[in-house]
């Protein structure tokens, strides 16, 4: 759980924020695909709050909702805070990006977890050095 509430906390620094730099590219629809990997990974953080080992469906399915709820609900709430920071403005396109991230998260978790082993022994190692 601690790696996702780290990187909640990340984003919400992020959006406190007034202004990044200006060398960021500006195409249009780039802050979009941010919002859109920023978002991934947080459901990707997420999905593992909910993995226990278990691999029942129902189990899988409530995983699947949960990181959903939870991260759309944060990603509502962190637009809401950009309401209240200067030169920052909400945005429900943002949201979008921010959900559709969060879902595509939740759908995948399994199927990348067990594809790329890599990312398992990432965490396993993380995990340790985090307990030590």
């Amino acid at each position: 759980m601690l790696p996702a509430c780290v990187y909640g906390s990340i984003i919400f620094y992020l959006s406190s924020l007034s202004s990044f730099p200006e060398e960021m590219p500006s195409f249009w629809g780039f802050d979009k695909i941010i919002h859109f990997i920023e978002y991934y990974i947080f459901g990707y953080l997420i999905s593992r709050c909910f993995t226990d080992g278990e691999n029942s469906t129902f189990r899988k399915r409530q995983a699947i909702l949960w990181t959903i709820g939870i991260g759309v609900f944060y990603a509502f709430t962190d637009e809401w805070h950009q309401s209240f920071v200067p030169g920052r403005d909400p945005s429900a396109w943002d949201v979008l990006s921010d959900a559709l991230g969060v879902t595509f998260a939740a759908l995948t978790f399994q199927g990348i977890r067990k594809q790329v082993s890599v990312i398992k022994w990432m965490e396993n190692l993380l995990e340790r050095r985090m307990r030590h």
